[in-house]
């Protein structure tokens, strides 16, 4: 027994979420797929490259450590290529304020970082930025013996 709900409010409300599916799905479907992904954290920001020659040689290069590093832990943790993890930096820079010049000066030593660094696990350990819990692998199915990672 259905009761106050006829076929008219049923149809009303399937074809609601129909559309709602399809204008707001793609989008949710990317928040859920990437809800675990690594945050972007830098000791120290710097928005200008003016700024960032102003300061003193070894923090220029201890800044740059940090962001290669970063870079590193994104790429071993997130699965994203080289390419990708740099402009992942680039935008997550932007979005903190940092001069478009500078984040994509950094692009470059991000690039280098994760093509020829190393990955240190007892360095950093994926932790949510929200609970501080550790975060789980992300699971990629059952992989062939003769598949890459």
């Amino acid at each position: 027994m259905v009761g106050n709900l006829d076929i008219g409010k049923l149809v009303t409300i399937v074809m609601l979420f129909l559309i709602g599916a399809f204008f707001f799905g793609d989008k949710l479907m990317f928040m859920y797929k990437h809800k675990d992904d690594m945050p972007l954290s830098l000791s120290k920001t710097v928005y200008t490259q003016h700024d960032f020659k102003q300061l003193p040689s070894t923090e220029q290069s201890g800044l740059l450590k940090e962001v290669a590093e970063v870079c590193i832990n994104k790429h071993h943790i997130d699965k994203l290529s080289c390419e990708d993890t740099s402009y992942w930096l680039a935008d997550g820079l932007e979005k903190k304020g940092v001069d478009s010049d500078l984040a994509i000066a950094w692009m470059k030593p991000c690039v280098y970082a994760c093509e020829n660094g190393t990955f240190d696990q007892a360095k950093y350990e994926a932790r949510n930025p929200v609970t501080g819990a550790k975060m789980q692998e992300k699971s990629e199915g059952t992989k062939w013996i003769w598949e890459e990672d």
